[in-house]
């Protein structure tokens, strides 16, 4: 779950100096977020806090900072800063989801969940919010919640992560035939994907069809040998399948 640099708009009401100052400050976020999109944190932060130190409430600066912060795993650093930006923007959802990002790493997850909600209320719209808001609610155990929002996102972008997190969400909610299906189309975007694979495999095998899950378990692990769960679960159904033969020869 990540948090959203690219998307910046340099909000200006606060700052009173002259057109040209404007116009290096709108610079110099530019640069502060081109460096920051590369990679580049250190430089990115020196010109945000050279920013801050002449507007101590200057919207891109905090916001963005507080981003960075994020990335750099400093998260109670990293909520200041996001709830200083939305003191002086509250109608920005980017900065909500942000904000939603941090609390969630921090497993502050209800608060968390605020965030996205008020995140989509002025932007519903946005697939990565539903996408994170659901997973929040799945780690809470709230898979019908959880499926509402990858539907929403789904709805607004076919995206594998979202169709693996939903395929999750139906199997714990033993809506097996449906979570298949979802892997399915996971599938079709990642076909090599060994996570996709072996939760689909263990699927099947839920569902027993042991052959095709011995398939499925085989195929994760030509992919990656080494696979310990893709391993131990084809072991216990392989041990499936030979109790039901001897079953069948008694």
């Amino acid at each position: 779950m990540e948090a959203v640099v690219s998307r910046v708009a340099v909000h200006m009401s606060e700052f009173s100096n002259p057109k040209y100052a404007v116009q290096k400050l709108q610079q110099a976020i530019r640069e502060a977020v081109q460096l920051h999109s590369a990679g580049n944190l250190a430089a990115a932060e020196k010109i945000y806090r050279s920013v801050l130190d002449s507007i101590p409430v200057q919207y891109d600066a905090l916001h963005l900072l507080g981003v960075l912060k994020q990335q750099q795993g400093k998260l109670a650093e990293a909520r200041e800063l996001i709830e200083k930006a939305l003191n002086s923007h509250p109608e920005s959802a980017e900065a909500h989801s942000n904000l939603g990002v941090v609390l969630r790493a921090l497993e502050h997850y209800e608060e968390a969940i605020e965030s996205f909600d008020k995140s989509l209320a002025l932007n519903p719209q946005d697939a990565q919010v539903h996408y994170n808001r659901g997973t929040v609610l799945s780690e809470l155990g709230r898979h019908h919640e959880a499926l509402e929002s990858y539907d929403r996102a789904l709805d607004l972008q076919s995206d594998p992560r979202t169709l693996y997190n939903r395929g999750g969400a139906l199997k714990e909610l033993e809506r097996f035939d449906e979570a298949l299906a979802s892997y399915d189309r996971a599938l079709a975007l990642l076909p090599e994907n060994v996570d996709i694979l072996n939760n689909r495999a263990n699927v099947l095998a839920t569902l027993g069809r042991l052959n095709e899950a011995m398939q499925a378990y085989d195929r994760v692990l030509v992919l990656q040998p080494g696979h310990a769960e893709a391993n131990e679960n084809r072991e216990r159904v392989q041990e499936q399948i030979q109790a039901l033969q001897r079953d069948r020869q008694a």
